[in-house]
């Protein structure tokens, strides 16, 4: 376990950040193989089925994830407090949620996948393999929700090693089973749904067995009688708007997934292949974002403003040379990249698209680095409403742009929707950040460390 409470901000982060990232790699190689694999057995039509489910998956999973990490936040401030007792009646806290929103989740989703794929103008040779595909992943909810759930406490006590140990070996199964189900045995994409599914709860199951062996604060029986409704509410009050502001942003991503499916199933793959490049370059912020919750969640815990404004700084510098390393990278070897869903030529039109879309967005990526530093700065510091609305701010932006442009300026238009989105959020949640210092520096608590 890791006190991001001492010690050098930047030391800490990066430390913290890197098994983040190889995490958030490996996580993404889920996603990757399943496309990889179902685009060279499969062929085109069944990657760009299981590709247009990408902002589906992201409206129901982004929900999941960010709840399992808003209820980690207050285990994260307990943990900086020093509270061992609050840590654990916390822990139990959240395994209980995770039930109810597993079942909650599931019982929601699976039965209005097709119809909701069919409401964003899917083509019809598409449907049904984006249906069978989905509906797989979602009835096997509970396996990324209890994984995140343990990710997340261990990450809020300092432990951003263990979950990625346990994503490389998820990772790795998925790659074999998605071999074994869709080229051994035939299964076509619910085959590679199902072996994402067995992938995730085998990551999950081991994740928990381990924590329970090595990790003190998850043996919670004595707190059984502690868990209250008023505490319960406390941990969702966290967490519920974490996920509903992930959800705000992948409501965007579906009118923005509407937009591009009506260019076809060309269009619909040139915007799978160029998101999958982009969720490659993304995965640095993203880890960056992650850091920072957990690091202003302790922070916060132990009332060390003086190391919440030295974190931001330090954060601040990394995003952006992230964004520059990334947008380098999409311009440079995004080609490349999508080369690997390929088992012949890119189409013309594939690649022209494709590559419109990367290197046009590339531009933004320091407005997207601004959003997981200070966003994720907000949510670990237990704002609510501030992150909320930049992700009202993002979806008003991509609905706005997404249903308006690409009339006008065709596939062009609908790439300029991600880019002002990214903008208009990137902007608000670092002026709000900055209000909040402005605050503190006010109430003197940023003059000698703990607060008075």
């Amino acid at each position: 376990m890791r006190d991001l409470t001492r010690g050098n901000p930047l030391k800490q982060l990066l430390l913290f950040a890197l098994p983040v990232l190889m995490g958030n790699l490996f996580q993404q190689l889920y996603s990757m193989v399943d496309t990889v694999i179902v685009g060279r057995y499969l062929g085109e039509n069944a990657m760009a089925a299981v590709g247009a489910t990408g902002s589906v998956h992201f409206f129901i999973m982004g929900f999941v994830q960010g709840t399992t990490s808003g209820l980690a936040i207050r285990t994260a401030q307990a943990f900086g407090r020093g509270d061992d007792a609050e840590i654990r009646r916390s822990v139990r806290c959240c395994l209980i949620l995770g039930l109810g929103l597993t079942i909650v989740m599931t019982s929601l989703s699976v039965p209005f996948l097709r119809p909701l794929l069919r409401f964003m103008l899917l083509p019809d040779e598409l449907l049904n393999d984006a249906a069978l595909y989905i509906q797989v992943i979602c009835g096997g909810m509970f396996s990324a929700i209890y994984y995140n759930i343990m990710s997340g406490i261990m990450r809020a006590l300092g432990d951003s090693r263990t979950p990625l140990i346990f994503l490389i070996v998820s990772a790795l199964l998925n790659v074999v089973l998605d071999i074994l189900f869709i080229a051994t045995f035939g299964m076509g994409v619910e085959g590679a749904a199902l072996a994402t599914v067995v992938a995730q709860s085998t990551s999950a199951l081991c994740c928990f067995i381990y924590g329970r062996r090595h990790c003190k604060y998850l043996h919670t029986a004595s707190e059984r009688k502690n868990i209250t409704w008023k505490f319960c509410m406390e941990h969702l009050a966290l967490g519920v708007p974490m996920g509903l502001q992930f959800s705000v942003t992948a409501i965007g991503s579906m009118t923005l997934q509407s937009a591009f499916n009506r260019f076809g199933t060309a269009g619909v793959t040139a915007y799978t292949v160029a998101c999958k490049v982009e969720s490659l370059a993304m995965q640095p912020s993203m880890a960056l974002g992650v850091t920072m919750a957990n690091y202003m969640g302790q922070n916060k815990g132990a009332q060390r403003y003086d190391r919440i404004r030295q974190g931001s700084r330090c954060a601040m510098g990394i995003g952006i040379t992230i964004a520059v390393l990334t947008a380098a990278f999409s311009m440079g070897l995004g080609e490349k990249v999508m080369g690997l869903f390929f088992t012949g030529e890119i189409t013309e039109q594939v690649r022209q698209w494709a590559m419109l879309y990367l290197n046009f967005t590339a531009f933004f990526y320091p407005f997207l680095a601004s959003i997981f530093v200070f966003r994720n700065s907000l949510q670990g510091l237990g704002e609510k409403a501030a992150p909320m609305l930049g992700g009202v701010i993002e979806l008003i932006a991509r609905v706005s742009v997404a249903s308006l442009l690409p009339g006008v300026l065709g596939y062009l238009g609908a790439c300029m929707a991600p880019s002002a989105a990214w903008m208009g959020a990137g902007i608000w949640t670092m002026v709000w950040y900055f209000h909040l210092e402005r605050g503190w520096r006010k109430q003197g608590l940023l003059k000698g460390g703990r607060a008075a």
